[in-house]
């Protein structure tokens, strides 16, 4: 064997273990997708109806979901009236198509512990300072009405913008309401990040929808992009292209 039959028998051998290496690790690698949803403002969001969130979610097709309900939610199927979306469009679906569905909140007693907790840290900074809570509250109404002003599309919901108005805000309201104002969103978010590293790892390479409130996206999409074993899609240029 001469020089060059050694050098095409070991580039051979080098191709051959790319490609069998390299489909392994795309079917290790799962696609996200983290949707806004909007609670009782899908209502007066024309752009992003139920019927909107209903064919991006089709169009999506996952086959995970993490969805924004406790694990007693979703094993009953029933949620509160403001999340009329999961009565109207998302436990529907997750019926009729069999999605494996995970819980993004957390299960009792961290979840009355978490919510009871922001509930009275929230209620003490009224109380103590409510020149500047009166200030916060106006902050949060004046962000959501600009906000309105912005979603004419689902895309536009989803955006970069977005994200930045509300990460300013939960910012804001952290700095003036006080630490654990701040610590009970942290581990809300952090339970919900966990929920997808769960999703992912029992399902390597499958496509996983996160459903998630509008205010939760920004922070779970930072850190999903620095996640091993994920890539993240850019939601609102896959949907413009959409």
């Amino acid at each position: 064997m001469n020089l060059l039959t050694c050098r095409q028998c070991a580039l051979a051998l080098i191709v051959a273990t790319l490609l069998s290496v390299g489909p392994a690790r795309a079917q290790g690698t799962s696609e996200v997708f983290v949707l806004a949803t909007l609670y009782k403002l899908h209502s007066t969001t024309p752009g992003y109806s139920h019927d909107s969130l209903r064919q991006i979610i089709r169009r999506i097709d996952p086959d995970v979901v993490v969805l924004d309900v406790s694990p007693n939610e979703l094993r009953t199927h029933t949620v509160a009236p403001s999340k009329a979306e999961y009565s109207q469009v998302i436990f529907p679906l997750v019926l009729a198509e069999r999605y494996q569905a995970y819980p993004g909140e957390p299960e009792e007693p961290t979840f009355t512990e978490i919510v009871t907790s922001l509930g009275q840290e929230l209620r003490r900074f009224r109380t103590e300072q409510p020149a500047i809570a009166q200030v916060d509250k106006a902050f949060d109404e004046a962000a959501f009405a600009a906000l309105a002003q912005l979603w004419h599309t689902p895309a536009d919901v989803n955006s970069a913008v977005t994200d930045q108005v509300l990460r300013s805000r939960r910012e804001y309201q952290d700095r003036v309401a006080g630490p654990r104002v701040a610590d009970a969103w942290r581990r809300w978010n952090a339970h919900a990040l966990g929920m997808v590293r769960q999703a992912r790892d029992a399902h390597p390479g499958k496509r996983i929808l996160v459903l998630i409130g509008v205010e939760n996206c920004g922070p779970l999409r930072e850190a999903l992009r620095q996640e091993p074993g994920i890539k993240l899609i850019d939601m609102e240029a896959w949907l413009r292209g959409a």
